[in-house]
């Protein structure tokens, strides 16, 4: 009899379990139904929380829609999916909270992140965004603009790197990861135009590489050096952290004061702004990127999220949106006196070094 009771028990309270679920589910479909963010909040909530303004959110999932796989699912539009990824890419908060907020529970939010990264780094989007100049009229547009603010020809973007901290990896790829500043993370290039545009970037290795070594295996390396090769005079700035060369400009070390390599050096150091206030903008406006934050997530996805929030910085580039964080909380981070001169002295090809000495001096004499 007690076996037949407690049956009859374990019975009422699965359906009574699944009564409770189905409601679950529909309240907070019914919630999500009733939820429009671009109509209830003001302009300027609206932009303070997914840091877009509602035109350009709109335009954006147009564009996702028609050039990416991302799609509405029976339950959830793809405005609330955009909406669910922006929020954690703005605020930097684990997906708990954006899924409260979101009536999502923590594990759909994860999935509809993952599926909005996912778009925002498809080919179509990233090369529309992220674009290095690919024609001699748009590499001598640039090359003007750089001469008008700082004097120095022929330049076509600032290069460097800058870390992105990551959880720790696994045990037997830990040692890719672990940086010189004692943590865990991702050594980003980017290259950045006159404008704070990134005209490139690369994600791919782990903060124990260095700069020089990065640049030395990057696809980028090679087309710039291609450039020259055929003749093109044009070349990336970066600091002494990079092997001198003749596309790639660098600072002259122990330059005499007041000297035409002092010059040099000046205006060198005011354009080094461009690529500094580059990755502050990003991190500031990106918070899940800020050097206080973690991204707790495999090296691939926290490369790929790196790389769905410099197409949403070029975005807002594009769109001249100015956040009023960014003005006031710059990150400087002085790379140049924390490069070793040995680590870059191994990377050098002594010819190549030669030849860059020589394009730089007959650059310095250009500037008189």
């Amino acid at each position: 009899m007690s076996g037949r009771l407690f049956f009859s028990w374990r019975m009422f309270a699965a359906a009574r379990d699944r009564d409770d679920l189905i409601f679950s589910i529909n309240r907070n479909a019914r919630a999500r139904g009733k939820l429009n963010p671009v109509s209830d909040l003001s302009g300027s909530q609206f932009r303070r929380r997914y840091r877009l303004t509602k035109e350009m959110f709109k335009r954006l999932c147009q564009e996702l829609k028609q050039n990416t796989n991302l799609r509405s699912s029976q339950r959830v539009s793809i405005e609330i999916k955009v909406l669910t990824a922006l929020f954690f890419y703005a605020s930097g908060s684990y997906q708990r909270p954006v899924g409260v907020a979101k009536h999502l529970c923590q594990k759909i939010c994860s999935v509809y992140i993952e599926q909005v990264t996912q778009a925002l780094t498809h080919a179509n989007i990233l090369n529309k965004y992220i674009k290095f100049p690919d024609t001699p009229s748009a590499r001598r547009a640039i090359s003007q603009r750089f001469y008008s603010k700082y004097g120095i020809p022929g330049i076509i973007g600032y290069i460097d790197g800058s870390h992105f901290k990551i959880v720790m990896p696994r045990k037997e790829e830990e040692h890719f990861y672990y940086s010189r500043k004692h943590y865990h993370s991702l050594n980003v290039q980017m290259v950045c135009d006159d404008q704070y545009r990134i005209i490139n970037v690369n994600p791919k290795f782990g903060g124990a590489n260095h700069d020089a070594f990065v640049w030395q295996n990057s696809d980028l390396n090679d087309y710039v050096q291609t450039l020259h090769q055929n003749g093109e005079m044009v070349w990336l700035l970066g600091d002494s952290g990079y092997p001198q060369r003749p596309w790639l400009m660098t600072p002259i070390l122990d330059a005499v004061p007041e000297s035409e390599e002092d010059r040099y050096n000046k205006r060198h150091r005011k354009a080094r702004v461009l690529i500094e206030n580059t990755f502050s903008r990003m991190k500031n406006r990106w918070r899940c990127l800020h050097k206080d934050r973690v991204l707790h997530y495999k090296p691939l996805k926290c490369a790929r999220i790196i790389l769905a929030c410099s197409v949403l910085h070029n975005l807002c580039i594009n769109h001249s949106l100015v956040d009023s964080d960014e003005e006031n909380d710059h990150e400087i981070e002085d790379t140049e006196n924390l490069n070793s001169d040995s680590e870059v002295a191994i990377l050098e090809a002594t010819s190549e070094l030669i030849r860059g000495r020589q394009v730089r001096q007959q650059l310095v004499r250009r500037l008189q």
